[in-house]
């Protein structure tokens, strides 16, 4: 099954076309999702990595919160390949669009070595699924999303 490992950290071609782990990307991958679960937030991690000089997918010592989120969103570090989520629309010119559903779309589990566990990669789908369903702070915000804050535990306690 091919993958785009240009945007792809943790993994390289292997030598028959599968993926190969790479320890050193891997092991920037682990702690990503470690951070995640003890709090930190997308931008929070981002600069940590940055601090540290870890390189990005693309070879960027600069980390963003956008490439910290795919890395936590992508199915491909438990093991697990998602077919179809593009697709081309017209054969002619060649537009390739997102499918939101147009389209059927195949998971195919276990289908390389992963390198998070199963039950990390859940817990950190949940746990985005908690800080994005924030309910309203206070009166004076303007939407009924509240925002997760990774820096004071006692937002919405008061």
């Amino acid at each position: 099954m091919p993958f785009q490992y240009k945007y792809l950290l943790g993994y390289k071609k292997g030598a028959e076309g599968e993926p190969e782990i790479v320890p050193e990307e891997a092991e920037t991958v682990r702690r990503i999702f470690k951070m995640y679960l003890d709090g930190y937030t997308l931008s929070g991690i981002a600069q940590g990595l940055t601090k540290q000089q870890r390189l990005t997918a693309t070879g960027k010592s600069v980390w963003l919160k956008g490439e910290v989120q795919r890395i936590l969103r992508n199915e491909k570090y438990v093991g697990d390949a998602l077919l179809q989520k593009t697709y081309t629309v017209d054969c002619i010119t060649h537009k390739v669009v997102k499918n939101h559903g147009e389209r059927p779309m195949y998971l195919v589990t276990d289908n390389h070595t992963p390198i998070v566990d199963r039950d990390t990669f859940n817990r950190v789908q949940q746990e985005f699924a908690r800080r994005n369903s924030k309910r309203k702070i206070s009166d004076k915000t303007k939407t009924e999303q509240g925002k997760y804050s990774g820096k004071y535990a006692l937002t919405e306690l008061l």
